[in-house]
């Protein structure tokens, strides 16, 4: 670790000391004054529905251009984490396969607990999930990151924050367009382009745009497999922008993304340590692993597909003086995920399986009536927003393993024997149906030339229909009966007088979990902003939230324990926040500096503790298993955002920024981890019989714990320098995203302190009609662990029971150095 941070302060150093060399060449050549320097570009965004400069915004934006898209080679959504601090793209768990799960402000958040987004996504001011937004970036105007409660302006409510994506609108004048081509030395392929076609001047335009991307995704590979990693995206966007008078404009806009993902479970350890069974021996399973090898045991992949479809329209109608808006969208997705379950590798040779296969759509409407006079005193917007979202999921994977699974009951249990006859399967099936009405009104007060009070208030409408049954599928069991197996009509497979005795499919559902109600609850928001000069202009916002309640529907509790029963369905969250911000610019407008304070508390806070244990009863077996628990608790969290940008010299640019979110459950009681049983958590788990004994299925505690997986605090630092070369412009610059210390990630395992220094090298046209560029990303090869699990891999369904613990940890860590290159060429209007 001390070798890869001194690797990447020296890099940084090269960096720095290159940038500044050239500017001294430059300027020692020409042997005369340098440029006037210019001011920091101007950054518009749409935080509040209209375009505003960044700095007259009374709230916390980030904005990413697609023209800093492009400069950073960023060809997939979740590396914009990267540019923007404090911002989490990563997926919510170490395994592999699960939802992504964007984080802002000190909150994670996991799509399983079923509950909506802590931060919502949306792409041209329509809803999408994560599972699409996640995918390939291509033809992009702008992404904005806004922090802190939304709602009472834009479609749904998040607590945290928003992430809004602008595809790039067809331009009704003039013909043009681009290609690119992006290529790295792990396998990384990125091909992408855009057409933009006037079909009659001024009036109407297309634009056409496409992606082909592939990469090997986390580059987790394992021993016991052949296939590679693979994460193949390809996807098509067709815009539309209809202008046939000067106060009226349409956009309609389809997009069609086919995705396939073909990964494993990165773990780590020493494997099995054996003494079970005379056929599983110490390290039966496999060797050694360190997380830097970045492996997986298991014998087969994990595989997900999907294939969505997006259709956004926008239409909006100035008449007298009033602006008449809609915006609608519906999106339909269909996935399949083939997980294999055996993570240690406790079956050698082979696999076993979840089976899930989902099938979702949204519809969303809205329409506003604003005011259209920006220089009037009150101006104002009234909307309502109207969303449906059926989905349904089905599938299999195995419940228990029983006796014969492995050989004889009469000897001793060998992996290598497995008979899936003798195993249960659990059937899947979650029917959820979801609407939501909601009116809203907005309003800004102009209270003279700088001071400016503003709210919002939305009453939602808020409707689930929910039922998720689970039964046990038919198998076997190999038992003795006292008398011979032929004269109760059962076969025997091992003889010794063990049976062959069937068990029949379940008809009454061991789990039957169902929610229908309605919510109507109302949010609002208060703000005032005062600009005490040209350069300074200061803010204080009070927000609320809400969010229906999680569930944990995958706890088994066919004995109807209460306290499991009391966590099926959790209560609605409800926040209030508090932000104070201030936003500055100085040296004729060549430096920009802001920085917002932010207090917000939580009644009911949804998120995930991970690695609780608790019995588990299917109906036909109970076990102590670990399992994963959506929550609800008090909670608080406290922070600030700082970001910056510095025009040097016209030639030399610097920006960045510092996030801080500390996020605590408030002393509210949760499950935990407590082999006391004294309500404090400790860092040993209970056995079947501490449970059994108590006559209890899960311990419960007072706690203090984060509810985020991230570090404390984020920060990142870019910085370009160019130059003229001739009759090209040659350019270097660098991004550092820097992560402190972290022992939130997982119990037990603290995460070190790391850097990630991303570089890039190459010469453009000075009209930027083409651009080559050299670049590495994790330049010093920092090798970091980034996250342990508390728990052995045991895996479920009772394998565990028969051949111990794994001996192997789900773990996560930093990528690897990948080295590339980058060819775009424009042309026409870009």
């Amino acid at each position: 670790m001390h070798n890869s941070k001194t690797w990447m302060l020296a890099g940084v150093s090269a960096l720095t000391l290159m940038t500044g060399a050239a500017h001294a060449q430059a300027t020692g050549a020409a042997q005369q004054p340098a440029a006037e320097p210019q001011m920091v570009g101007e950054v518009i965004v749409t935080a509040r529905r209209t375009s505003e400069n960044l700095q007259n915004v009374p709230t916390t934006v980030s904005a990413v251009s697609g023209d800093s898209l492009k400069k950073l080679a960023i060809t997939q959504f979740q590396d914009v984490a990267a540019v923007v601090p404090g911002l989490s793209l990563g997926t919510s768990s170490v395994t592999a396969g699960r939802s992504p799960a964007p984080s802002i402000r000190g909150v994670s958040y996991d799509a399983s607990t079923q509950a909506s987004p802590t931060v919502d996504i949306y792409q041209n001011d329509v809803p999408i999930d994560g599972g699409t937004a996640f995918q390939a970036v291509y033809d992009i105007q702008a992404i904005e990151v806004l922090r802190g409660p939304q709602g009472t302006l834009r479609g749904r409510t998040a607590p945290s924050g928003a992430i809004t994506l602008t595809t790039r609108r067809a331009d009704t004048h003039d013909f043009g367009g681009y290609v690119s081509a992006l290529a790295t030395d792990h396998g990384g392929r990125n091909a992408q382009g855009a057409v933009n076609i006037p079909l009659i001047d001024g009036v109407l335009g297309v634009r056409l745009a496409g992606v082909v991307d592939e990469n090997k995704g986390d580059f987790v590979t394992s021993i016991n497999s052949s296939q590679l990693p693979l994460k193949s995206t390809r996807s098509g966007r067709i815009s539309i922008n209809f202008t046939p008078t000067d106060n009226f404009d349409a956009m309609l806009s389809y997009q069609k993304l086919n995705s396939h993902k073909r990964s494993f479970t990165q773990v780590a350890g020493d494997g099995a340590p054996g003494g079970i069974s005379s056929a599983a021996p110490a390290g039966y399973n496999g060797p050694v692993i360190t997380a830097s090898q970045r492996l997986d045991v298991d014998d087969s992949p994990r595989f997900n597909y999907s294939d969505n479809d997006f259709l956004s329209t926008q239409l909006n109608w100035s008449v007298l003086g009033h602006r008449l808006s809609y915006v609608g969208g519906y999106t339909k997705g269909d996935s399949t995920s083939i997980g294999a379950l055996d993570y240690g590798n406790f079956l050698i040779g082979r696999s076993y399986f979840q089976n899930l296969t989902t099938n979702g759509s949204q519809t969303t409407h809205e329409i506003r009536l604003s005011s259209d006079n920006k220089d009037s005193l009150i101006e104002y917007t009234l909307g309502y927003f109207y969303s449906k979202a059926p989905s349904k999921t089905g599938g299999t994977q195995p419940a228990s393993f029983l006796a014969g699974a492995f050989g004889s009951p009469g000897a001793p249990a060998d992996p290598r024997l497995l008979d899936t006859r003798y195993m249960l399967p659990t059937l899947i099936n979650v029917d959820n149906h979801a609407t939501e009405n909601s009116v809203f009104a907005n309003v800004r007060v102009h209270l003279g030339e700088r001071t400016e009070l503003s709210g919002g208030v939305r009453h939602i409408v808020s409707k689930v229909d929910n039922v998720q049954t689970v039964f046990l599928g038919a198998g076997m069991i190999a038992r003795r009966i006292g008398f011979p197996c032929s004269a109760a009509g059962f076969a025997s497979s091992y003889g010794g007088g063990y049976c062959d005795i069937p068990i029949a499919a379940g008809t009454t559902p061991v789990q039957n979990s169902s929610q229908k109600n309605t919510e109507k609850p109302t949010v609002y928001n208060l703000s005032i902003s005062h600009r005490f000069s040209d350069q300074v202009l200061s803010y204080g916002t009070f927000a609320t939230s809400w969010r229906r309640g999680a569930n944990n529907f995958a706890l088994t509790n066919a004995e109807n324990d209460p306290v499991l029963a009391s966590l099926i369905f959790l209560p609605d969250e409800k926040s209030k926040s508090f932000e104070t911000g201030v936003k500055t610019n100085w040296l004729d407008r060549r430096l920009r500096l802001n920085l917002a304070v932010f207090y917000q508390k939580y009644d009911g806070l949804l998120f995930q503790l991970a690695s609780i244990p608790y019995l588990g009863a299917n109906g036909a077996t109970v076990t102590l298993q670990n399992s994963t628990f959506n929550v609800g608790a008090d909670s608080i969290v406290k922070g600030f955002d700082f970001d910056g940008a510095f025009q040097v010299t016209p030639n030399w640019s610097i920006s960045g920024g510092v996030s801080y979110a500390d996020g605590k459950v408030d002393n509210d009681t949760v499950p935990c981890r407590d082999s006391n049983f004294d309500g404090v958590p400790d860092k040993g788990a209970p056995t079947f019989n501490d449970f059994r004994s108590r006559n209890i299925h899960v311990a419960t505690c007072k706690s203090n714990v984060s509810v985020s997986r991230d570090p404390k605090w984020t920060g990142t630092l870019q910085s370009e320098y160019w130059r003229p070369v001739g009759r090209v412009e040659g350019y270097v610059r660098g991004l550092l995203s820097y992560y402190p210390k972290n022992n939130r990630r997982n119990v037990g395992y603290t995460v070190p302190d790391y850097g990630l220094l991303n570089v890039f090298a190459g010469v453009r046209s000075p009209d930027g009609a083409w651009d080559v560029n050299l670049f590495a990303r994790n330049l010093t090869k920092t090798d970091v662990q980034t996250s342990r699990d508390t728990d052995y891999t045991e895996a479920a369904g009772g394998v565990s029971g028969y051949f111990g613990v794994s001996g192997y940890r789900w773990v996560s860590n930093t990528p690897p150095r990948e080295v590339g290159v980058s060819v775009r060429y424009a042309f026409g209007v870009r």
